[in-house]
């Protein structure tokens, strides 16, 4: 079975690079058929489960998750039913739609939205977690192993954190510098990565988890 997301540009962007005094280079996930990474992890697992013969994918997301499973359901032929909160906005609800997806719009956080969500899970279902998923992780792992097999080998690497799943994946997959991806360190979860959500919000960004 093909993987659903596509290898994406990898480029040097001439004009960071200049301002940061070191080469910067670029990995164009917007690109991902749904717009995002989040192609990576949950198309991966949304396959993993449906060779395990799930009937049903079921997740809770405002964004780019969701979105992500929709696209997987159809290209996998499994319906979909994504609950997202009441903050989420119509574009976001019209991309999880158009995929062909049910959208549930239940409470006034991602929390709320997702407790519905597990609650409607039966044996016949996958729940897809927008983040906290180690076949996520493993799957976000590619865009590290991309990195490395067109020979670059940066000494940092700079990610958005958000729930922490794309970081989880790719702080498992790679030492800085070495000569190939290995495997996936399992201690490493989404949730190690809250930290730093927690010191920005604190004004203190130097408690990054990296």
């Amino acid at each position: 079975m093909n993987p659903l997301h596509i290898e994406t540009p990898l480029f040097e962007s001439r004009a960071l690079s200049l301002r940061a005094g070191r080469a910067v280079w670029l990995k164009v996930e917007a690109l991902q058929p749904p717009g995002s990474f989040k192609i990576r992890g949950i198309g991966y697992a949304c396959q993993e489960y449906a060779r395990g013969g799930a009937k049903r994918f079921i997740s809770s997301s405002g964004g780019n998750a969701g979105i992500a499973v929709a696209y997987a359901g159809r290209h996998l032929s499994v319906p979909v039913v994504v609950v997202v909160p009441q903050t989420t906005t119509e574009r976001a609800k019209d991309l999880i739609r158009q995929e062909g997806a049910e959208v549930m719009v239940h409470g006034a956080s991602w929390r709320e939205a997702n407790a519905l969500a597990m609650s409607m899970v039966t044996d016949a279902d996958a729940f897809l977690h927008p983040f906290d998923n180690p076949l996520i992780w493993h799957g976000h792992s590619s865009l590290v192993d991309e990195v490395v097999l067109s020979g670059l080998r940066p000494e940092a690497v700079v990610l958005s954190v958000g729930g922490g799943g794309g970081a989880a994946g790719s702080a498992g997959r790679l030492d800085v510098g070495s000569s190939a991806p290995h495997e996936p360190a399992p201690e490493r979860s989404a949730t190690h990565f809250d930290v730093s959500t927690s010191a920005i919000r604190a004004g203190d960004a130097s408690g990054r988890a990296g």
